[in-house]
């Protein structure tokens, strides 16, 4: 976790960047789910201080092929949940490796 941290702290030198990403965001219209057509995982953590959990369901729900893993708790760094949001993951690339 203190890696982590070290990584993204402080948060000042990246201010703009997320001013940019925000700014961006808000400006975006829908996506037509619906049309992706390729194994997705979605992954997302009820406490994540962002509100991403309902969104990341309801874009699970509309994509074919798509996997919701949701946690309880793990905030928007998934903590705790690395194995299981791993082990996942490869799941997901040999599935769509094998011929």
């Amino acid at each position: 976790m203190n890696d982590l941290a070290d990584r993204i702290l402080p948060v000042s030198a990246r201010a703009a960047g997320l001013i940019d990403d925000t700014r961006l965001g808000k400006s975006l219209g829908p996506y037509a789910l619906e049309t992706i057509l390729v194994p997705t995982l979605v992954v997302s953590a009820r406490d994540d201080g962002f509100g991403t959990y309902a969104g990341a369901q309801y874009t699970a729900s509309q994509i074919r092929n798509a996997k919701f893993l949701g946690f309880e708790q793990g905030g928007h760094l998934l903590v705790g949940h690395d194995a299981a949001v791993q082990a996942e993951i490869a799941r997901l690339l040999i599935s769509v490796s094998r011929p």
